[in-house]
């Protein structure tokens, strides 16, 4: 039987077909559980072999270690149905079992040598290009989707989201006018494309267009923010960002409290925790306790998840560095430093982006602000090499010019301040970042100025 983009799947049941489709039509809208649907799809035809293979997918996309062995029992329930099946079902199987197994930028060619027949596998599309965020990979964010995007139309099931796809792609290379219409057009057929809403969010925040940025989630809260949407705790995210961004921080912390607060249970959602309360340490924020939760939840799976990505490891390195937490601190380190020479792809992010980055944090919060600057200097520009967006990474020029200013380098943080005051002239946070550079100058040369 075929689905309904016109894909040979080994299914002879219609209803576990029906069953497959609502699992994929979950998974490219973040609404709901994509894997309960698979698991009656699987009930109803054990021999199903693409569902099998979906549900390591799934798994996978979350990027954690614990998941990454989920996928493999998966791929292991269901290898008679693999082995029975189709060679795109056996490839994209194996594909899955190199990213399971760490080699994930081996695993997005092999899916790609897929695409080259299937182009129409939305599935298959939708991980790699998950993967190619996860690796930073901002050129294949964008060309992985051009390359497929002929063979889409309005009339195909899944086209909106393809498109929403290549918005996310198009941000990630700094083409913002065509992002952004690319975005309008996904949302213009599926309101309901979170991911198309997160490509059009970013549009808005690289080009610091805030008060854009805040009424446009704010107007679509009913699509991207219903309570069974696995995404929105994200784009509820770049919503504190905004606010953050023109200085209202209680607008801000109102958002971590309602909502990230509440979602330490995935590294998802705790990378945006973390990365929302440094930013806030950073403005000064008095921001209470609230970091000891989101540290409690990196400490609670440092045993299990550290090493696995580099990415949320440097988010775990904040966390313990905020709160002072020595023995973990000293845990995560080690286990870094050991990831560091694995032959996976991740040791390749920790040993060229990852370990730097954490010792950054750490050299920030214990005051060595000079060090911090060195540190941070020397990976920020190669730093998409451990994944996530250029939003995300801004971070590290962030944490950059507070270090420098703090340490008395008025000139360093005057330098890496003029990138933001160049790309965003509209942005509030940066003409504050800039006072407060002037105001320590003020202050030292004041001082300095005293009679002894």
């Amino acid at each position: 039987m075929n689905d309904s983009r016109g894909i040979s799947l080994s299914v002879s049941d219609g209803q576990a077909l029906d069953r497959y489709e609502v699992a994929l039509a979950a998974f490219r809208s973040y609404r709901g559980d994509p894997v309960a649907p698979l698991d009656a799809a699987i009930t109803r035809d054990s021999g199903f072999a693409a569902a099998h293979v979906a549900k390591a997918v799934m798994l996978m996309s979350m990027f954690e270690r614990r998941f990454a062995r989920d996928a493999l029992n998966a791929l292991e329930a269901g290898a008679a149905a693999i082995a029975a099946g189709n060679r795109r079902e056996k490839a994209l199987a194996a594909a899955v079992r190199q990213l399971a197994e760490g080699d994930w930028s081996g695993a997005v060619r092999a899916i790609d040598e897929i695409l080259v027949e299937f182009p129409r596998d939305i599935l298959a599309i939708q991980i790699a290009h998950l993967v190619d965020f996860v690796r930073g990979d901002a050129l294949n964010l964008r060309n992985r989707i051009s390359r497929v995007l002929p063979h889409w139309s309005p009339s195909v099931p899944g086209y909106p989201f393809v498109v929403g796809m290549h918005a996310f792609g198009l941000e990630e290379c700094n083409q913002y006018p065509e992002a952004e219409s690319a975005g309008l057009r996904s949302l213009a057929l599926a309101p309901e494309d979170c991911w198309a809403v997160h490509a059009v969010t970013h549009v808005y925040e690289m080009q610091g267009r805030i008060a854009e940025g805040i009424e446009f989630l704010q107007t679509r809260e009913g699509d991207w923010a219903t309570p069974d949407n696995g995404f929105a705790f994200h784009n509820w995210w770049h919503l504190a960002l905004f606010h953050l961004d023109r200085g209202d921080h209680g607008a801000a912390l109102d958002i971590y409290d309602k909502v990230l607060a509440q979602a330490h249970a995935m590294a998802l959602s705790r990378v945006d925790a973390t990365a929302l309360l440094w930013r806030l340490m950073l403005e000064g924020v008095d921001i209470g306790g609230r970091f000891n939760a989101v540290a409690d939840a990196w400490q609670g799976d440092l045993a299990t998840e550290a090493g696995f990505y580099a990415f949320n490891d440097f988010h775990a390195a904040m966390s313990f560095a905020a709160t002072a937490r020595a023995l973990p601190a000293t845990q995560l380190r080690k286990t870094m430093e050991e990831a560091a020479w694995d032959k996976g792809s991740n040791g390749e992010m920790t040993r060229e982006v990852g370990v730097d980055l954490a010792e950054g944090a750490f050299d920030f919060a214990a005051g060595r602000y000079a060090e911090a600057v060195r540190r941070l200097a020397g990976v920020r520009d190669i730093a998409s090499k451990f994944g996530g967006s250029h939003a995300q990474r801004d971070l590290i020029t962030l944490t950059m010019i507070e270090a420098a200013r703090r340490g008395g380098d008025k000139a360093s943080a005057r330098h890496y301040l003029a990138e933001r005051l160049v790309h965003k002239p509209a942005s509030q946070w940066g003409s504050r970042i800039a006072q407060r550079i002037e105001n320590a100058a003020l202050q030292r040369h004041e001082s300095a100025a005293l009679p002894s």
